[in-house]
């Protein structure tokens, strides 16, 4: 998707952002990184490239498809404005000839608990993106990270062209994907007008510089993140924010600097430079550069492995095993449950004598965690002067989520709407009433995972939804505007 990589010593990434999205169905930190040139001619270029998503995880993204053009063959189809469509009702799928000049179309059945890579269009004979693997993470707010690994593309561009890509990003609820139910449209990005390079020295700092490929003046701001699991992929959701918005401005076909402290707790971790675009055609994109840095001593803790499972609905065993170990203290048990706020749990000894050793060690430990929802944990180990290092991230469920509810369309222009809850089972009641609180419909001892409501009119209505087996009750607004 991302066609130029003007350096092999530094991955270089690219990042688009949905700008605005309906609360159901909403798309954001699309990341594209590890691109790798494998293929170029005198007007195109090939490359390979892993992108990761995050979407509203329901039942309305059964099939999930993402299409790029160059910005100036872009179709517009959805009639797209701030990133949503100004189609009324739901949609019908891109066709053949809608996807023509389309240099990326990727298709998943979102279905299954691992998506599987569609191979051919549900609605045509378009050309379907090579994708190695997936995989799909349930997130602390409910949403799914979904991650393909291996993408494979050929640009109408040579390699090194700065350019302007616009995506569209739909999800269908239908069985054959024949509707477009969801829809993140517009998405800019551009590559191939700057480039940052540069590295992380042990004092710690990182210094680099940025250029603009271009001939024309380019503004825009930088933010610097630590990559805190060292392992070359941006998580924005993770990975420790160093340095806030910074604006910078650099001339056509020029340089800057930029430079910077790390904490010494970030030690021994590569940094992320995220730059945004203020001006020019690639106004409002960004780019994500990486800053490996050196080993700058021994890493106090080796993580081998780190596991988290729930067992019921109270209790969640970690289990985590280290290859060596020097100068360590021990580990802080950290739990996100929501809103990126880490929250610790308990603190683990060492089991190494003196904190060294050079034998394998596993360490247990059993969390009393009735969380409902997503829970997110991190092991961060803490060496006898301070410094710390953390574990992968792993993510359990709760025993028993709350209902996810998914109504489309809403607001609805012709007074008809479906009603689809995410699991599908229990047994619920129904009441749905106008603003002034006057009964409209009622459904009881409702077992299947969709209801259809017909023949509204103009107005406000509340659906109250009660499940007999817990009591909770729920409140969704339906709004109708024909």
């Amino acid at each position: 998707m991302k066609t130029v990589l003007r350096s092999l010593f530094f991955i270089s990434l690219l990042v688009f952002c949905a700008r605005k999205s309906n609360a159901q169905c909403a798309v954001s930190n699309i990341i594209v990184q590890n691109i790798v040139p494998i293929g170029s001619t005198a007007t195109t270029c090939t490359v390979r490239f892993d992108a990761t998503f995050n979407i509203a995880d329901n039942d309305g993204s059964k099939f999930i498809f993402l299409h790029a053009w160059l910005e100036s063959a872009y179709p517009n189809y959805f009639q797209c404005v701030n990133g949503q469509s100004t189609i009324n009702g739901s949609i019908a799928a891109p066709q053949d000839a809608d996807l023509v000049n389309s240099f990326i179309n990727i298709g998943l059945n979102n279905i299954p608990l691992t998506p599987i890579v569609l191979t051919t269009y549900p609605q045509g004979s378009t050309p379907m993106t090579a994708v190695t693997s997936v995989s799909k993470v349930i997130l602390p707010d409910g949403s799914a990270n979904i991650t393909l690994y291996g993408v494979t593309v050929t640009v109408p561009v040579p390699c090194g062209t700065p350019v302007v890509i616009v995506t569209d990003l739909w999800s269908s609820q239908s069985a054959s994907a024949q509707r477009a139910h969801c829809v993140n449209c517009g998405i800019r990005s551009s590559a191939g007008f700057l480039n940052a390079q540069g590295f992380v020295n042990c004092t710690p700092a990182y210094v680099g510089s940025i250029t603009n490929l271009t001939s024309t003046p380019i503004s825009g701001y930088y933010r610097v993140f630590s990559d805190i699991n060292n392992d070359g992929y941006f998580t924005p959701i993770s990975d420790t924010l160093l340095r806030s918005n910074t604006n910078f401005t650099v001339a056509g076909n020029t340089t800057i600097s930029i430079s910077g402290s790390i904490p010494v707790a970030n030690s021994n971790q590569n940094v992320f430079i995220v730059i945004t675009q203020t001006s020019g055609i690639g106004i409002d994109a960004s780019r994500v550069f990486i800053f490996i840095a050196p080993q700058c001593g021994p890493l106090p803790v080796s993580f081998k492995s780190f596991t988290a499972i729930r067992n019921n609905h109270s209790n969640v065993q970690l289990k985590w095993e280290t290859a060596t170990e020097l100068n360590n203290s021990g580990f802080n048990i950290e739990r996100n449950t929501g809103k990126n706020s880490w929250v610790l749990v308990s603190f683990v000894p060492t089991q190494a004598q003196a904190g060294t050793t050079s034998f394998p060690l596993t360490y247990l430990f059993n969390d009393m965690n009735s969380n409902k929802g997503v829970t997110q944990y991190r092991i961060k180990q803490v060496d006898l002067d301070g410094k710390i290092s953390f574990s992968s991230i792993q993510v359990v469920r709760g025993d028993v989520e709350n209902d996810k509810i998914f109504i489309y369309p809403n607001p609805s222009a012709d007074g008809h709407v479906s009603v689809i809850f995410e699991d599908k089972q229990g047994i619920r009641d129904i009441t749905l009433t106008n603003m002034n609180g006057q009964i409209i419909k009622q459904w009881s001892g409702i077992t299947n995972n969709t209801i259809q409501i017909d023949n509204l009119g103009n107005g406000m209505y509340y659906l109250k939804i009660i499940r007999r087996e817990s009591g909770n009750q729920i409140v969704e607004k339906i709004i109708v505007l024909k």
